[in-house]
C-alpha cells in the first residue's frame, strides 16, 4: 500500500555541512508518503488500515514542523545547549544560537532529505512496533520525503532488522523490484 497526503508534510530550516563545506540556513516544505509490503489480510481485507499509517505518519511529521532540523551528530558543528537556547559552531566560523523550542534535536549526522528519509522510517517503526507489523505480514517500508515537487530521497528495507546499528544503511527493498 502507498499512502500520500496533503497532511503528511512539515516545514523545517535546515543547512547541510561537511567538511569544506556549509549551505546557508534555509527551509523546506518537506513532504512524506509511506509504502508497505506485505500481503492482504483475509480476516479484513486490508494490509494494513490507511487510517493507521495517516495517524502514525501525521504525529511524526508534526515533531519536525516549524522547527530548526538540528543534526546532533554532525561530525563539522559543535552542538551545545546554552540555557534555553542551542549554540551551534560550525566549522566555517559561523555560529547560530536557536532557541531550544525552535528546534528537532535529531540523531543524524546531515539534516539531508536521505538522512531525514532515513529517521522518519526508524519513528515510524518505532510508532507502529515491529510485532505488529510482523503480525500483520508487512516485510517492508519505505518512506519518501521531499524537499520540493521534484527532489525527494526514498529509504527502505525489510523490518526485519531493525536494530539501530543496521539502519543507517539502506538495504534492497526486493518486493519493490518490478519484473
Amino acid at each position: 500500500v502507498c499512502v500520500r497526503s496533503e497532511r503528511f508534510k512539515f516545514n523545517a530550516a535546515h543547512f547541510v555541512a561537511f567538511r569544506g563545506f556549509r549551505e546557508r540556513l534555509h527551509g523546506h516544505n518537506y513532504t512524506a508518503s509511506v509504502r508497505m509490503m506485505g500481503p492482504v489480510s483475509n480476516q479484513d481485507g486490508y494490509v494494513i488500515d490507511f487510517g493507521e499509517i495517516k495517524e502514525v505518519v501525521r504525529g511524526v511529521c508534526k515533531q519536525l514542523n516549524e522547527r530548526f532540523l538540528c543534526p546532533e551528530n554532525s561530525d563539522v558543528m559543535k552542538i551545545n545547549r546554552q540555557g534555553e537556547n542551542i549554540r551551534i559552531d560550525c566549522e566555517d566560523g559561523a555560529s547560530f544560537s536557536i532557541p531550544v523550542s525552535d528546534c528537532a534535536m535529531l540523531p543524524i549526522v546531515h539534516s539531508t532529505a536521505e538522512e531525514l528519509a532515513a529517521l522518519l522510517w526508524r519513528r515510524v517503526i518505532d510508532a507502529f512496533g515491529t510485532e505488529r507489523l510482523s503480525a500483520r505480514g508487512i516485510t517492508a517500508l519505505e518512506i519518501s520525503v521531499a524537499e520540493a515537487p521534484s527532489q525527494e530521497a526514498r529509504y527502505c528495507r525489510s523490518i526485519n532488522n531493525t536494530s539501530p546499528s543496521s539502519f543507517s544503511q539502506p538495504q534492497p527493498c526486493p518486493a519493490l523490484t518490478s519484473s
